[in-house]
């Protein structure tokens, strides 16, 4: 059987993707041909400008339906991929989330009509993934369209080996329960060898690749699914972190790397043995590595002394930490445990040893007051000294709170009262409402996020990818106006019913 596994969009450019290359190695450590394609690269030299690509980003993300005409060049770009599709027997496509899923049915459309013969297997948390409204996975949703023959979901390597043997039906194998793994240090590393690693939108480092070092997470953020795929945490032994990109860079030259960890430090003590191993290296071998990911703030005393000049030794140049809002009453609310005293004292160390941070932020939290609110607006002159210095790097403000299925959030739903207006007939998930706090009403959480947009520009902080996000606020906006119009219409039409029925 000759295997191609499949990447689509919507994936980020920056790096070639990781979860293929991890199952195309597992696929030929079992003595299967395979091979592998990046849809979401090639898509990427296709549309051959970068504003052309970035403006799918609403129609993957299911903001807007396509124009007949970029419906049209995205059948067209399928279509000039089929005959080499056509070589392979079983097609392993790698569903990243919720913003690949229209294009993956375009593809498996296409797929059936022109290459029925084809045997399609659906993988990744996209493929089990969940709305919290629709509740049916994807990958269920499409076998029962007929449009792939089975679907892996969970840790897809203890699962490969069962699907070349022709299993169809077992612990994540189109079912929902998977089992987890123990030993992370037993898989093998991803093999970038199946890419052109020239071909990718590198941002100023040159080549860089993904690294993965655990699986999990030791935080239960309250609004995170994260424990839903990977209800344990497991890591990685920090040695063996360190081998992996000592590979990479003595196959393939790579010193840059990008860590997929939902938290880099989650493990404390594989975190300092990699940069042990890595900064050992870095002196011995002047190999320059440079590595950046989601980082945890973490208090004072569950340092050891000298760490962060460890971690900068060992090439740690750029963290992304979850620092959601300026309260600690609802940090400490989102289960975060760490407070703004924890952020002065971090900041103080990556600005003494040359590392930068990036701030991801949550507007408008479940239990946010004006209060919290305005303790988020003053952080900016807090914390502004850092940007001036580029120690802090930038911020994303991103959209606002979600409620993702089987969360602590979804959990909290009834208690607070959480309801969602309904848009053209049907709940709206972006906008919800709650009893327990009433004055946070979309409108609300609007004028907050913008408000909070403002003060970043105020103090002169770079915000990432600060238009992209701002449309996505305005198409809330615009949605938000749409529930109100049809809420008047239906009460008016009621009204009219009501008098009318008078006189009968």
């Amino acid at each position: 059987m000759k295997n191609l596994v499949i990447s689509v969009p919507r994936l980020e450019i920056h790096r070639p993707p990781v979860s293929t290359a991890i199952v195309a190695e597992v696929i030929r450590t079992h003595g299967h041909d395979v091979e592998a394609l990046d849809l979401n690269c090639e898509l990427f030299h296709y549309l051959s400008d970068r504003q052309a690509y970035y403006s799918y980003d609403e129609i993957w993300d299911g903001h807007r339906n396509p124009t007949l005409k970029e419906l049209k060049n995205i059948l067209r770009f399928i279509k000039l991929h089929l005959p080499a599709i056509e070589k392979y027997d079983q097609l392993w496509i790698s569903v990243f989330g919720s913003s690949a899923h229209l294009f993956t049915e375009f593809l498996c459309r296409m797929i059936r009509k022109h290459l029925s013969k084809k045997k399609i297997i659906l993988g990744g948390q996209g493929a089990w993934s969940t709305e919290i409204i629709n509740k049916e996975g994807f990958g269920h949703k499409m076998k029962k369209k007929g449009l792939c023959d089975l679907y892996v979901v969970g840790e897809g390597e203890s699962s490969i080996k069962q699907v070349l043997d022709n299993v169809v039906k077992g612990a994540g194998i189109s079912d929902e329960n998977p089992v987890q793994m123990d030993n992370l240090d037993a898989l093998p590393f991803p093999n970038y060898s199946f890419y052109d690693l020239d071909r990718y939108d590198y941002l100023d480092a040159g080549k860089e690749v993904f690294i993965t070092g655990s699986r999990g997470c030791v935080r239960r953020c309250t609004y995170c699914d994260v424990a839903r795929y990977w209800p344990k945490f497991r890591y990685r032994s920090g040695v063996n972190i360190a081998e992996e990109m000592i590979d990479h860079y003595e196959k393939h030259g790579v010193i840059h790397f990008y860590f997929t960890d939902s938290l880099i430090n989650g493990s404390m003590k594989a975190f300092n043995n990699m940069c042990d191993v890595l900064a050992k290296y870095n002196t011995d071998h002047k190999a320059g590595f440079s590595w950046k990911g989601q980082f945890i703030f973490r208090p004072k005393n569950q340092l050891p002394k000298d760490h962060f000049a460890t971690v900068a030794a060992a090439g740690g140049k750029e963290f992304y930490v979850g620092v959601e809002t300026g309260s600690d009453k609802i940090r400490w609310e989102m289960d975060k445990k760490f407070t703004n005293e924890d952020i002065d004292f971090q900041l103080e160390e990556f600005s003494k040893h040359g590392i930068s941070v990036f701030f991801l932020m949550l507007i408008g939290y479940l239990t946010e007051t004006k209060d919290d609110h305005n303790d988020t607006l003053q952080m900016f002159k807090r914390w502004q000294k850092y940007v001036a210095t580029g120690t802090i790097k930038g911020i994303d403000l991103g959209k606002g709170l979600l409620f993702l299925p089987n969360t602590p959030l979804e959990r909290m739903m009834d208690s607070h009262g959480v309801y969602f207006l309904k848009e053209n007939g049907k709940p709206n998930d972006s906008l919800w409402q709650c009893t327990s706090n009433p004055s946070l009403n979309v409108g609300e959480r609007i004028r907050r996020r913008i408000e909070t947009h403002e003060e970043a520009i105020k103090y002169n902080w770079p915000i990432w990818r600060g238009a992209q996000r701002l449309n996505n606020v305005k198409i809330m906006a615009n949605q938000y106006l749409n529930s109100i119009e049809n809420n008047m219409i239906a009460t008016t039409k009621k009204t009219i019913e009501e008098n009318l029925n008078f006189f009968e």
